[in-house]
């Protein structure tokens, strides 16, 4: 009777098997890794920061099972399991010499804001400003009504009588006031990278 052949053993793409081994060999030459939740940020904004400090940090879009798989490999790397742990969602780690309080000044000055969306939540107060809208009156005039802001019409224009805040701190946006804010070309939502966890020579 012939014996049954062994399982296949299961083939990951190269991209992949290549992250695990950065993930193994990154940790042990650089000081600092930081990690970043990706919520709100723009491609534009990490490619940026990739060109612009690509000799000081590198960073990588990681998968967080194959991250977990690669730390538990380094176990003596201090404060690395209080990372993986930390790993939810879609997540950016970032290996530099740099210190955790640069890195975020650095990020401040990549920020951007974006249109706000149905169900996003102020984090300060937004305002619509005073002043000519350049809208034609119409439908839209509902939307203004609804957000509780005053209008007139001159010149065949809609204009906002004063400066008017929709939102405060923790409201969260409605569909019809992200739709007037984004005819307004109001963006209010603040979105960047940010360092969520850091460990700094072993140092959590």
């Amino acid at each position: 009777m012939s014996q049954m052949a062994p399982p296949a053993r299961k083939h990951y793409p190269k991209k992949k098997r290549l992250l695990y081994q950065e993930l193994q060999d990154l940790p042990t030459k650089y000081s600092v890794i930081a990690l970043s939740k990706m919520t709100k940020v723009r491609a534009t904004q990490l490619m940026a920061i990739r060109k612009k400090f690509r000799n000081e940090i590198k960073i990588r879009i990681i998968k967080n099972k194959i991250a977990m798989r690669a730390f538990e490999k380094l176990k003596g790397v201090p404060g690395i399991e209080h990372l993986s742990k930390q790993l939810e969602g879609q997540c950016a780690l970032m290996f530099t010499n740099i210190s955790p309080f640069r890195l975020n000044l650095i990020f401040a000055q990549n920020k951007v804001f974006l249109a706000a969306k149905g169900g996003d939540v102020a984090t300060k107060d937004i305002a619509v400003p005073a002043g000519n809208t350049g809208i034609a009156p119409g439908p839209v005039l509902s939307e203004f009504k609804v957000a509780n802001v005053a209008t007139r019409i001159d010149g065949g224009t809609i204009w906002v009588a004063k400066d008017t805040v929709v939102a405060k701190p923790g409201d969260a946006i409605s569909i019809q006031l992200a739709s007037l804010l984004s005819k307004l070309n109001v963006k209010p939502i603040e979105a960047g990278i940010a360092v969520n966890f850091a460990i700094a020579e072993g140092l959590i």
